[in-house]
């Protein structure tokens, strides 16, 4: 079975029928609607602050210039912060669906990854580093390099290693942070596996103590996709019920967004950039999480039985593509629209946030189309597998 099924697309047709047989006939329709929904999310997330703003969405808004539109953009942002957890979650559902000779199978599942995570995370950041050496050649004094994070003017083989892995940050494709540590979750799943057997509370505790703690056992980016995989592979093998009614969801809802809202305006109270309030601020978001993943997942619950839901079902297999594609679409969308902003009002502002998140899918999606009609292996490989619709 795919990890990157497993975290963005869903799985091979063998392996999809194989996970379909051992769960509830909504939890496939659920799983596709959630990677759509998410991702989305991500990309609304990667648009970062407004062009006209000094103030990072991530410490809230800014209670001086524009407080309606940058409440809004940090406000998303902050709520799909449960987005990488709950994807990782679900990875870990499917990853530890482990029939007979579960050992074998995670071993198989673990040379499939290669194929799935490893090879799309080598070819997406190479073609991010095309992208940005072209632009360099034919703008070299443009502000937008400064977005790629990667030194065109001398670029070395450590360096573009560094950009294509991670080594000593994100990746030049940030958003790949998270596929790049699913893949390393993946290679000590043996582990988690003998955890998850003979001590998953233990293990819950010490992973859960170092995911807010933020220690990354040297190897890791961060510990979100390592810690909220686990607890997925110990809701599979502990066969908790994912069912989490409507009235339930609602209230995790409401009771979610009410803390990222409040967080969102932090600004008002004290300085959220200075210590000890960053790391306060930064230690209450990390616990609202999963919050956040049980409040998604009822959500998702809920759409699938929707129309809406079905049409985003029908195209969980353009979930993984979007991931990979948006960066670096949108920062090239968000700057060019943002030359027919008539006004630097907040409504206008807003606007333009949509808009940018709303061009940039679409981008990806006729990308994405052509591909498929082109070579559908192409797409396949780009897509983890999958199919474009």
């Amino acid at each position: 079975m795919s990890i990157l099924q497993s975290a963005l697309s869903s799985e091979r047709p063998v392996a999809q029928a194989e996970a379909s047989r051992s769960m509830p006939a909504s939890l496939p329709t659920t799983i596709e609607v959630a990677r759509v929904v998410l991702v989305i999310g991500l990309v609304f997330l990667h648009y970062f602050s407004f062009p006209n703003s000094r103030v990072s969405p991530f410490t809230g808004f800014d209670p001086d210039s524009h407080p309606f539109a940058t409440f809004v953009n940090s406000f998303i942002l902050l709520f799909f912060f449960s987005a990488v957890p709950l994807l990782s979650t679900i990875s870990g559902w499917l990853f530890f669906g482990l029939a007979d000779h579960p050992l074998q199978t995670i071993i198989r599942r673990m040379r499939n990854r290669i194929g799935s995570l490893l090879f799309p995370l080598i070819t997406w950041n190479l073609a991010t580093i095309a992208v940005g050496l072209t632009l360099y050649a034919l703008a070299p004094t443009t502000g937008l390099l400064g977005e790629f994070r990667f030194d065109f003017a001398e670029p070395s083989l450590f360096g573009v290693l560094d950009a294509v892995f991670g080594i000593t940050g994100l990746p030049i494709a940030f958003q790949f942070w998270f596929v790049r540590d699913l893949f390393l979750s993946v290679l000590v799943s043996p582990l988690l596996w003998l955890v998850l057997r003979h001590a998953p509370l233990a293990g819950v505790v010490v992973l859960g103590a170092s995911w807010v703690l933020d220690l990354t056992f040297g190897i890791f980016i961060r510990t979100d996709v390592l810690f909220f995989f686990f607890l997925g592979g110990f809701a599979r093998m502990r066969q908790v019920s994912l069912n989490i009614s409507w009235r339930t969801a609602k209230i995790l809802l409401v009771a979610y967004a009410v803390l990222m809202a409040l967080r969102a305006l932090a600004p008002l109270w004290f300085d959220p950039t200075t210590p000890p309030h960053e790391d306060m601020l930064d230690l209450a978001t990390r616990l609202a999480r999963p919050l956040g993943v049980a409040a998604c997942w009822g959500l998702c619950l809920r759409l699938a039985t929707t129309q809406l839901g079905g049409f985003f079902a029908r195209y969980g297999g353009f979930a993984f593509f979007l991931h990979a594609a948006h960066f670096p679409i949108i920062i090239f969308v968000k700057y060019l629209l943002w030359r027919l902003v008539p006004e630097e009002t907040d409504i206008w502002m807003l606007a333009h946030y949509a808009a940018s998140v709303a061009v940039t899918i679409s981008i990806a999606a006729v990308c994405a189309a052509v591909i498929y009609r082109l070579s559908p292996a192409l797409y396949a490989f780009l897509a983890g597998g999958r199919r474009f619709g």
